[in-house]
């Protein structure tokens, strides 16, 4: 007696090279479909956050006008809370924002290329660079409902590159 015939296994099952191409095709085009949509939301839930903490300190700032009859001082370094408001403004404006950078109270100043009475920036540190995203700067101008021009309206983009909100002018 011989060898076993190969005649009577059953052939064994295996991709072709033209149905692993279009696998790979395929998921290169979920793919190409995914990672836009997945940037504009990581985006929209960076301008999300630093809107709403802008909200929240402004109207701090805007309470302690109302109350006193001026701004609090400007304490000239970024991320840290002036004394006038400590107590009411919360830890996250002496954090790095979700964008980069540290929010900086700015009161009559004229460093970002134009002058501010009372403004919020995001300044760029040695230990935090602000985003220089465009696409993300220009997403939260549109979300808090300025003008849609970076260069003029409530929030605009610094001669340095911060971004400003705007309080008085």
């Amino acid at each position: 007696m011989g060898r076993p015939s190969n005649s009577n296994r059953s052939p064994t099952r295996a991709f072709t090279l033209v149905e692993m191409a279009v696998v790979i095709t395929l998921i290169g085009v979920l793919a190409a479909i995914a990672i836009p949509a997945y940037r504009h939301i990581a985006l929209r839930s960076k301008a999300a956050a630093v809107i709403n903490d802008i909200r929240t300190f402004s109207t701090t700032f805007i309470t302690y006008n109302t109350q006193n009859g001026h701004w609090p001082a400007s304490p000239g370094t970024p991320g840290q809370i002036p004394i006038e408001v400590q107590d009411a403004v919360s830890a996250p404006f002496a954090l790095p924002t979700p964008i980069g950078g540290y929010y900086n109270w700015e009161n009559d100043d004229t460093s970002n290329g134009f002058h501010v009475t009372a403004a919020i920036s995001i300044v760029s540190t040695g230990t935090s660079t602000m985003s220089d995203d465009l696409d993300l700067l220009q997403m939260i101008n549109d979300l808090m409902e300025s003008d849609g021009d970076l260069n003029s309206g409530s929030v605009r983009l610094g001669s340095t590159n911060n971004l400003v909100f705007i309080i008085e002018q």
